[in-house]
């Protein structure tokens, strides 16, 4: 009887590594992913109300809660959410904001050597979304 029991043992531990299991990633990259959203989302207001400058702003203590793979324009790619806390450099001070949502797209590139920021647009007459991706820019680079 417990030959039948380390089998099973042996067949769930074999299904379970099989079984498609969310890849870890650096923090680093997806801080450098929020911030590259961000700052995309910050430029796009500031031209919008027509300011002149912006405050510096970083970004630490990332968790991603939420991790599924998928495919963006042939290319493997994983939808991620989380919280990251946002930290703001004013005139008055550094402010901290804690917790606050991320929801972003990467995508791997063929080489394995770099991840792009992948945003979706849907276009008027368009059923499809479609993808634009930002090169998420290693460290030093």
């Amino acid at each position: 009887m417990p030959r039948i029991g380390v089998l099973f043992v042996i067949l769930v531990w074999l299904l379970a590594a099989c079984s498609s299991v969310p890849v870890l990633f650096d923090r680093d990259l997806i801080e450098r992913a929020i911030l590259l959203q961000f700052q995309q989302n910050q430029e796009h207001l500031a031209s919008q109300l027509k300011l002149s400058q912006t405050p510096d702003w970083s970004v630490d203590r990332v968790s991603v809660d939420f991790n599924e793979p998928l495919t963006i324009q042939d290319l493997p790619a994983y939808h991620l959410k989380g919280t990251y806390n946002l930290i703001v450099d004013l005139s008055t001070g550094r402010k901290t904001r804690k917790k606050q949502p991320f929801d972003l797209y990467i995508q791997g590139q063929k080489e394995g050597k770099t991840w792009r920021l992948a945003r979706y647009f849907k276009g008027k007459n368009e059923s499809e979304p479609t993808w634009k991706t930002y090169l998420i820019a290693p460290e030093n680079y």
